[in-house]
Formats: C-alpha cells, structure tokens, sequence
C-alpha cells in the first residue's frame, strides 16, 4: 500500500517537473534575433557554389554576433587558442590552410557557409570542430574570421579598372 502511495508521489512530481521545463525547451527550440539558428536550418545552408539547384531559394542565416565587438574579441581568442593561425596565419593571410582574408571562399563566405565549414570540416585538411566547441562559440569564430576579409578591403583597396589596359613592360 506504502509502496503504490509513493509511486503516485513521484508520478506526481515528475509530471510538475515537465510541465515546469517545457515552455523553456520549447522557448530554447524557436528560432528568432538574438537565437541560434536551428539545425533545419543549418541543413538548407549550400556548401560553396557547386550544389545542386533547389526547387526554392535557401534562406541566408543571419550570424547572431555579427558586428558584436564582444563577441568578435572573443572569437580572435578562440583563433588563437585553437590554432587556427596554424594553417590560415595569424591575420588569416593563408598558409598551409587556404586564406581567409580575401573574398574567395572555396566552400562558400556567407556565415551559415563559414559555420557549416567549422563544424563539419573540409576534405583535405580541415578538421570538424564540433565536438570540440559549442555552436555559440562557433558562431563567435564566424564573426570574427568574417572581420579579416573585411579588414584587407579596407588595408588594400582594389584599384578601379582604367579604360586602357596599363603596360607592364616597355613593349608597345
């Protein structure tokens, strides 16, 4: 009798548990400004140029930290002390991995593509990094690898075409 007296106790109780924690599950899975984008999403994102066409457009995924300065400090820290500067140097400047502080971007510069990227990994060299960060923190990582391209338009601007082709050699 004890016995099935305590069984209704704890039913009871898991119950109010549940119902207490499900308005914060539900609130943690929707997706709006300042949220992390959820993995549906992240699936839809194409992987550099060569996908196959959609049937419909895919949504571009807004970086929640872009432009955030904390943030874009915190993901320098995490180039750093993940060694990133390892293969794409310290400034993004490319080594033995490809550059990222210019606009061309094998698997895609968007930062849904640059996040799939981080998380997933490359062939040939580029590991995935999703054991061993949170997407958050990935994020932080987009933000501030997206600053390094940004920062060699501003170092080196392009030079605007001229209408006549300038001679490099004194041949006419």
């Amino acid at each position: 009798m004890q016995t099935r007296h305590f069984a209704g106790i704890a039913s009871t109780a898991a119950c109010v548990i549940a119902s207490l924690a499900m308005p914060a599950i539900a609130q943690s899975q929707q997706s709006g400004p300042g949220r992390l984008p959820r993995a549906d999403q992240l699936i839809a994102v194409p992987v550099g140029g060569t996908h196959v066409p959609a049937q419909k457009q895919p949504q571009t995924l807004k970086n929640p930290y872009e432009g955030d300065p904390v943030a874009i400090a915190q993901g320098r820290q995490l180039f750093t002390s993940m060694n990133c500067a390892g293969c794409h140097a310290p400034q993004g400047g490319g080594a033995m991995g490809p550059p990222l502080s210019d606009n061309e971007w094998i698997y895609g510069g968007e930062p849904g593509q640059i996040f799939m990227t981080i998380m997933q990994g490359r062939p040939n060299g580029m590991p995935s990094f999703a054991s061993a960060l949170p997407e958050e923190s990935v994020w932080k990582l987009v933000a501030y690898v997206r600053t390094l391209s940004q920062q060699q338009a501003q170092e080196h601007p392009q030079k605007p075409m001229s209408k006549e082709p300038e001679r490099e050699s004194g041949k006419p």
